[in-house]
C-alpha cells in the first residue's frame, strides 16, 4: 500500500495550500514541460492487445493457469467480450529491460521459465534482446544482439519529458551482428508479412543499412517539433548545435493553470480530491486492475509483510532495496570498477549485530520462505533495529543450491503488487545468519561482455 503515502503527500500540500506554487509539490509523472517524444511510426496494431496484467505477476499467471483469478494478476479491465479473460502465456519477448533480474520474487520466475520448457519444443518462446548479456538473456531461448545509443543515431530527452533537446549521432557502427532495435522488429514484421505497414519508410534493406531512414524519421519527428514548439532552428542547425533548450519567460509550475486560471484538474470531478469519488463508488475490485482494496481517503494500512506482522516472529528483519548509486538498477553492474569500489553488501544496526555476534566484513546469508542471498555485511548505528538494507539491481549468480551469491534482494521480495500498480519491493521480512558460503561480486567482465561473445574474429 506504498500509494497511500502519495496520497497522503498530495493531501497534505493540498492542505498546506501548496499545490500550484513554485517548490510547493511535486508535479507527477507527465506533468512537467512536454516533450515530444516519438519519431518512429504507428502502425494499426500499435495499440491492440489481448490482455494487460501486471508485470510482477506473469510468473504467477504461467505456473497457476488456467487457475488464476483476474484480480491475482490485477488484468486491465476490458470494454468487449475478452474482459477477463486470463492469458495463457507461452511466449516472452524481453526488450529494453534486464526484466528477469529485476522484477520481483526471482525463484517464482525460475519456476514459470521451467515450467514454459516443459511444454516441449516448439511450445514456448523466450527472447531477449539487449546490448549486454544480462541475467535475463542468459535464461532465454534466444538472444539477440542489439546495438547501444552510440551506435545509431538518435535524439535524447530528459527523463521525464523535460524542457531540452539533445542530438545523439551515430559514433560508430553496430559491433559484430548487433543490430538496433528498430531493424530487428522491422525485419520481423516482413517475415510475418506487414514489414512495409510497419515500417513504411524502409525496404527489406534497411536490416543492413538503416542510416537514411532512421534520419528520415527523425527529421519528420524534428518538423512537429517546430510546429507544436515554435522551434526556430532547422534540423542542420540542432544537427550542429547539439543541444535545444526551451527559455521560458517564467518557471514551468505544475497545475498552475488549475490554481491560477480555473482549468479542471485531471480528476474524477475536475478538483483536487483528498476524497475520491471515483474509488468510493468502486462495488466490484476484481473487476478492476487494482484488484485489491484502496481507500476513498489516503490512510495508514499495515503491510502485508512488516515488524508488525506475525511473521516477523519467524523472520524478524524487515528488508528494503533502495537504489544504489552505482548503478542504473541493474545497469553497469558488469563494470568491474564499480563492483571494486562498491561493494554488494548488508547494511545492519549496530545493537542487532553485537547481539548476533556479528561484525563489518563478515558473510551472511539472508533468506525467508522465497529464497536466499550471500552477502558481506556493513555494520552502522545509523539504521533502525531490525531493518536490513540491501541495495538493487545485482546480477544473480546461483550456487547448485539456487543460492544467489551476489545478493540480489529480489530472490526475497514479494511478488504481490501494491494493489495501484507499484512493486512492493520494500514489503519484506527475513531472517540473517553468519555464513560459510561463497560471496561473489559479480560475474567475470570476459564471459559476460557483448564485444568478445558475437564478434567473429575472436
Amino acid at each position: 500500500y506504498g500509494e497511500q503515502y502519495a496520497r497522503m503527500a498530495n493531501a497534505l500540500q493540498a492542505m498546506t495550500g501548496n499545490i500550484g506554487k513554485l517548490g510547493g509539490c511535486a508535479e507527477g509523472v507527465g506533468k512537467g514541460w512536454h516533450a515530444e517524444g516519438v519519431a518512429y511510426p504507428y502502425d494499426e496494431y500499435a495499440n491492440v492487445w489481448y490482455a494487460a496484467i501486471k508485470s510482477d505477476r506473469w510468473a504467477h499467471c504461467v505456473i497457476n493457469y488456467p487457475n488464476v483469478k483476474r484480480e491475482e494478476i490485477g488484468i486491465w479491465p476490458r470494454q468487449d467480450p475478452t474482459d477477463g479473460t486470463i492469458p495463457n502465456i507461452r511466449g516472452i519477448f524481453w526488450q529494453g529491460s534486464d526484466w528477469f533480474n529485476q522484477l520481483t520474487n526471482i525463484n517464482k520466475e525460475i519456476e514459470a521459465v521451467r515450467k514454459l520448457d516443459s511444454y516441449g519444443e516448439g511450445e514456448s518462446l523466450l527472447v531477449c534482446m539487449d546490448s549486454t548479456i544480462t541475467p535475463t538473456g542468459i535464461w532465454a531461448d534466444y538472444l539477440l544482439p542489439i546495438a547501444t545509443h552510440f551506435e545509431r543515431h538518435d535524439v535524447a530527452l530528459p527523463w521525464y519529458k523535460g524542457h531540452y533537446y539533445i542530438h545523439r549521432p551515430k559514433v560508430i557502427n553496430p559491433m559484430g551482428e548487433s543490430k538496433t532495435d528498430f531493424q530487428v522488429f522491422t525485419e520481423l514484421a516482413y517475415r510475418l508479412g506487414f514489414g512495409e505497414r510497419y515500417n513504411p519508410k524502409a525496404n527489406r534493406d534497411y536490416f543492413n543499412n538503416p542510416d537514411y531512414v532512421d534520419e528520415a524519421y527523425l527529421m519528420d519527428w524534428w518538423e512537429t517539433v517546430q510546429h507544436h514548439q515554435g522551434v526556430p532552428w532547422s534540423w542542420e542547425e540542432f544537427k550542429k548545435r547539439g543541444v535545444y533548450k526551451f527559455v521560458f519567460d517564467k518557471p514551468h509550475v505544475a497545475f498552475r493553470e488549475q490554481i491560477e486560471e480555473g482549468k479542471p484538474f485531471q480528476t474524477y470531478s475536475g478538483k483536487i480530491e483528498i476524497f475520491s469519488g471515483q474509488l468510493a463508488e468502486i462495488k466490484d475490485w476484481t473487476r478492476t486492475q487494482y484488484g485489491h482494496y484502496i481507500p476513498a481517503i489516503p490512510k495508514w494500512i499495515e503491510p502485508w509483510e512488516g515488524l508488525n506482522h506475525p511473521l516477523a516472529e519467524k523472520f524478524p528483519f524487515h528488508l528494503i532495496s533502495p537504489h544504489p548509486r552505482w548503478r542504473t538498477h541493474s545497469i553497469f553492474n558488469n563494470i568491474p570498477w564499480l563492483r571494486e569500489t562498491f561493494s554488494q553488501e548488508t547494511t545492519m544496526n549496530a545493537a542487532d549485530a553485537a547481539k548476533m555476534g556479528i561484525k563489518s566484513g563478515d558473510i551472511i546469508e539472508i533468506w525467508n520462505d522465497r529464497g536466499k542471498v550471500v552477502t558481506p555485511v556493513y555494520v552502522t548505528e545509523r539504521l533502525m533495529p531490525n531493518v536490513l538494507v540491501l541495495h538493487e539491481g545485482a546480477w544473480m549468480d546461483l550456487d547448485s543450491n539456487g543460492v544467489d551469491r551476489a545478493g540480489n534482494p529480489d530472490f526475497l521480495t514479494k511478488d504481490d503488487p501494491s494493489p495501484a500498480g507499484g512493486f512492493a519491493y520494500n514489503t519484506v521480512l527475513c531472517d540473517i545468519r553468519k555464513s560459510e558460503l561463497k560471496h561473489r561480486p559479480g560475474w567475470d567482465q570476459l564471459a559476460t561482455a557483448r564485444s568478445h561473445v558475437f564478434r567473429r574474429d575472436m
